[in-house]
């Protein structure tokens, strides 16, 4: 016999039908092939009909809590005591100069209270315009003029030294405009390692030019956030002792969506600073197609003092901005400060941490697989197999038994089953038969 083996769509669905009783009627399944009996009475295939249904509710219901806690919070954070074999990344250091502190030698003395009070400024603060000229209302060249009024650290920080070393100023720092004012910013410094002698950056600073603020963060992070407080006001040297949080992760944390492990690898995306200040700035300039001075870049257009008003009616929730910590990062917070007595500011790190935080998988996709088939299997007996055999039922089973059945169609192929009929007359007198021992 030659097989057909194009059959038509009615015989596929025929062949489906059949296919589909045969699969529940010979299925593993806890209770399906019981209510598929039609042979059962009517009674026994409804409850086994309705504890089957009431085991599908409970596996989907457990299986939503877990897929839910796996969504939420798939990680967990924990404590690694061994601190010996890692290098810590010293601070970076913001060294940030009040209005005083400025070169004025750029600016006429009848325009200082003009740029005291923008370079003062913050989101949320109102300036008096009042006071101004028509011709500063319109001015929006501010930032330029502040760069130049930039004062040169390696004229006012001397005296250089890191971890016991003498070291070129200019090496060490580089001054910046950024978005607390002008600032000197330390360059990225040597790793500190746990055998070294002196784990300090010590510096002069002349003493004309104080108070300072200084600012620690990462140097990932390229700016400071508008109205950020600083880490302390300095009115004399100090010394400053600082310590450590270091937070890494595992290797398979980088297998999650971003929503879930909530945190940046550094190849994915900016620093946490970074984000929310290119976020601030995308808002105010939607808003207002104009950015503060501290803000604004070549790309961007700076406001004139007449649109800060419209800054300050901006409603910025940094929730909104989808910005998160680095995966690997470090958190530098003060331990203590005190007056120097060596007239030298000191940085340092004198206690080296006693332990890191790891973060790892709680819950991974193999966890998930595990939990899945456990519920499943307690509840409804299903295993790997079952899917394989389901699959199996109604795809090639299906299309094999229509290529059969088209083909016997086609040869006019009967099949007869032989049933063995009773006679007629069945003979039922008993016959006795002697029997001797």
């Amino acid at each position: 016999m030659k097989y057909k083996y194009k059959p038509l769509l009615r015989e596929l669905r025929s062949s489906l039908k059949s296919r589909s009783r045969e699969y529940f009627l010979e299925n593993n399944l806890h209770g399906v092939p019981y209510f598929v009996d039609s042979t059962r009475p009517k009674w026994e295939r409804v409850t086994w009909f309705l504890l089957t249904v009431l085991s599908i509710v409970a596996i989907i219901a457990i299986i939503v809590t877990f897929l839910n806690k796996f969504e939420t919070n798939p990680t967990i954070t924990g404590l690694d005591i061994i601190t010996e074999h890692i290098d810590i990344e010293f601070p970076q250091t913001f060294i940030c100069f009040d209005w005083s502190q400025l070169n004025h030698s750029h600016i006429r003395e009848d325009e200082t209270h003009v740029y005291e009070q923008l370079y003062s400024w913050t989101l949320g603060k109102d300036i008096d315009l009042t006071s101004f000229n028509l011709i500063y209302k319109s001015n929006n060249n501010f930032r330029r003029i502040f760069e130049l009024m930039r004062p040169d650290c390696d004229y006012l920080i001397k005296d250089c030294t890191y971890r016991g070393t003498n070291v070129s100023c200019s090496q060490l720092f580089t001054k910046v405009l950024t978005s607390v004012g002008a600032c000197c910013r330390s360059r990225k410094l040597e790793f500190l390692k746990v055998m070294d002698a002196s784990r300090n950056l010590e510096f002069k600073i002349a003493n004309s030019n104080y108070p300072l603020s200084l600012y620690f963060t990462q140097h990932s992070d390229s700016n400071l956030i508008p109205g950020e407080r600083p880490a302390t006001r300095m009115h004399f040297p100090i010394d400053i002792e600082f310590i450590v949080e270091i937070t890494y992760t595992t290797s398979d944390i980088r297998y999650l969506l971003l929503r879930q492990r909530k945190c940046y690898y550094k190849q994915e995306g900016i620093s946490l600073n970074d984000c929310e200040i290119n976020c601030l700035r995308d808002k105010l300039f939607a808003h207002c197609e104009c950015l503060p001075w501290f803000l604004s870049f070549a790309d961007k257009t700076e406001c004139t003092l007449s649109k800060y008003s419209c800054l300050n009616n901006v409603n910025i929730d940094m929730a909104h901005c989808n910005c998160w910590l680095s995966c690997d990062h470090t958190s530098y917070s003060i331990k203590g400060i005190k007056k120097s007595l060596k007239n030298m500011t000191r940085i340092m790190l004198r206690n080296w941490p006693t332990a890191l935080y790891r973060r790892e998988m709680r819950f991974g996709y193999l966890d998930l697989l595990v939990s899945f088939g456990g519920i499943a299997s307690l509840f409804l007996g299903f295993s790997l197999l079952s899917s394989i055999e389901f699959g199996y039922y109604f795809t090639l089973r299906t299309y094999c038994g229509a290529v059969v059945q088209s083909s016997r169609k086609q040869y006019n192929i009967v099949t007869v089953h032989v049933v063995e009929k009773l006679p007629n007359k069945v003979d039922t007198n008993l016959k006795y038969y002697q029997y001797i021992d």
